[in-house]
């Protein structure tokens, strides 16, 4: 099976003069690095979340400190339901959400860095058969 590419303007590619061929395993690996791109997307926004929550957690734990000596519980929330704590408890758990999300976090990251480097393998792959006849930018 085999696809043709052509430029959108002419039909025909400017670099080569000519209509590019596209086989059934390079179209795969086109679309591979879209279903990559896709999921480094992703990735990314749940990255962008996580972050957001730690700082969250940050701030909490700032609060904490600041509030401790006036305060002898403080309410902390655990689903839906407030518990009382004292500031020890509370930076216990927090300490160890905090750990819970920095793993996630690095989880994300490396999982992250591993699409990028098959993506710039495809990518290097890629250019170096259609050269600018094909756009596989992702950022």
């Amino acid at each position: 099976m085999i696809d043709t590419y052509k430029d959108r303007s002419s039909g025909i590619n400017a670099e080569y003069g000519h209509e590019i061929h596209i086989k059934y395993e390079d179209q795969e690996k086109i679309n591979q690095f879209a279903r990559y791109n896709s999921k480094l997307l992703e990735l990314k926004e749940e990255l962008v979340e996580k972050n957001k929550e730690m700082q969250n957690l940050n701030d909490a734990l700032q609060d904490i400190d600041e509030l401790e000596l006036s305060e002898d519980s403080f309410p902390f929330q655990l689903g839906e339901v407030y518990v009382e704590m004292s500031a020890d408890q509370a930076k216990e758990m927090i300490d160890t959400y905090k750990d819970k999300l920095n793993k996630e976090i690095s989880g994300l990251q490396g999982k992250s860095g591993e699409l990028e480097t098959l993506m710039k393998g495809l990518k290097s792959e890629l250019y170096g058969k259609f050269g600018s006849a094909i756009n596989l930018e992702y950022d």
